[in-house]
């Protein structure tokens, strides 16, 4: 019997990309699309998870729903949103984020 092994998501890196194209990625894809980009030192990352990755994600998200409500601990959701440092030219999308106890809203 053969078996195969399913990923939960796939990965394709660029190398020796700028912080600035980097941005202007970012811009141009939009907020509505499946992709999560990261970068680090010039490398992009994009990454777009598959369902065994989106199941993995609603795991963990119960698991800190429960240990916040556990704890008395006040929570937020904010599912994907794009983090940026430029003092530090880095830049993620986590599948979810969560505010816990210090939540706090930017227009």
């Amino acid at each position: 019997m053969v078996t195969t092994a399913k990923f939960a998501e796939t990965r394709d890196m660029l190398q020796n990309i700028s912080w600035q194209t980097f941005k202007a990625m970012l811009a141009d894809m939009g907020c509505e699309r499946n992709k999560r980009l990261a970068y680090d030192n010039g490398i992009v990352e994009i990454m777009t998870p598959l369902m065994p990755h989106e199941n993995s994600n609603r795991l963990i998200e119960g698991f800190i729903l429960v240990l916040c409500e556990e704890f008395d601990l006040e929570v937020k959701s904010a599912d994907s949103l794009t983090m940026t440092r430029d003092d530090l030219e880095q830049g993620a999308e986590p599948d979810s984020s969560y505010y816990i106890q210090n939540e706090f809203w930017r227009c």
